[in-house]
């Protein structure tokens, strides 16, 4: 069997776990912040504040 080529598909698998955690993670910041539960402001689009 060629293994050539197997370390790219694990690192992908890595880099989409990344990405879908950190979509979620941001996403739940910005709901947290536009609720005005945490006094976070992301460059004035969304959140409370001024």
């Amino acid at each position: 069997m060629d293994k050539r080529g197997q370390l790219g598909l694990i690192e992908f698998r890595y880099f989409m776990v990344g990405l879908v955690i950190g979509l979620i993670l941001a996403l739940i910041l910005v709901f947290l912040g536009s609720a005005e539960i945490i006094p976070v402001n992301f460059c004035g689009l969304v959140g409370g504040g001024a």
